[in-house]
């Protein structure tokens, strides 16, 4: 998918190079051309210009925002008597030609596999790949045109008895309590292992991207790094969505 995301990048870029060429030719022939109302044409061509420069090219220019899903990948233990995670990360690349500025993500929602809404975890900021809430603490991101990447944490899998999966969420309060019956038990942004829908926004200053839905499954075996991956995510608009519009 990121292979043809490129694709289109470069593609959309010499687009917008040939307008440019085409639009610089206009005006140069219009510019030699023997008119004899001279006024006319300079103002013929001051239009052109301002049009193109100041609304055309400018949109065609922009930010342009699409996400991936990044290979899961595990983090050796950084602490004595820890354990390893696991990360489940989206990719969010611009493939414009200007920088998407303060770009934030956002869960809009988890539900489990059955279509229970958790309103534990009404819309929540997701933290950036190398942000967390005791160091560096949560920072929109800009990201640059031509292909720049940056990489948003969805999830971090590490062995517990009942709540394998962290969302990686930045938050100033506790969340809301939920039982231990839950999917969610305790005020952590946590998860007991099974199957969940969730949907992720990418909010910027000049480019967006609406509501992706996500799937994401883990099992209650989670291995060291040399193991097999507990975890996946996938692309899915879940059925029971359908009843619910």
């Amino acid at each position: 998918m990121l292979k043809n995301i490129k694709i289109k990048a470069n593609r959309w870029r010499m687009f917008v190079i040939g307008l440019d060429f085409i639009v610089a030719i206009i005006i140069i022939i219009l510019s030699i051309c023997g008119f004899q109302d001279k006024v006319a044409i300079i103002s013929l061509i001051l239009s052109i210009m301002i049009a193109y420069l100041a609304t055309i090219r400018p949109y065609l220019r922009k930010a342009v925002l699409r996400t991936f899903i990044d290979e899961i990948r595990c983090s050796a233990p950084t602490m004595e008597d820890d354990t390893a995670s696991w990360f489940i990360r989206i990719g969010v690349i611009n493939y414009g030609m200007t920088a998407a500025k303060a770009c934030v993500g956002r869960i809009v929602g988890v539900w489990t596999e059955k279509g229970e809404y958790l309103k534990k975890f009404d819309p929540l900021t997701l933290f950036w790949a190398r942000q967390d809430q005791g160091h560096t603490g949560f920072n929109p991101v800009d990201i640059q045109g031509y292909g720049d990447i940056e990489y948003l944490d969805v999830a971090q899998i590490k062995k517990s008895s009942s709540t394998p999966l962290l969302l990686r969420i930045a938050l100033n309060l506790p969340l809301p309590m939920g039982d231990d019956r839950s999917s969610s038990p305790g005020s952590e942004p946590v998860l007991r292992s099974g199957t969940y829908y969730i949907q992720v926004a990418i909010f910027a200053n000049d480019s967006n991207i609406p509501p992706h839905w996500f799937k994401i499954s883990c099992s209650d075996d989670i291995p060291e790094c040399d193991g097999p991956i507990p975890c996946s995510i996938i692309n899915e608009r879940p059925k029971f969505w359908k009843k619910m519009i």
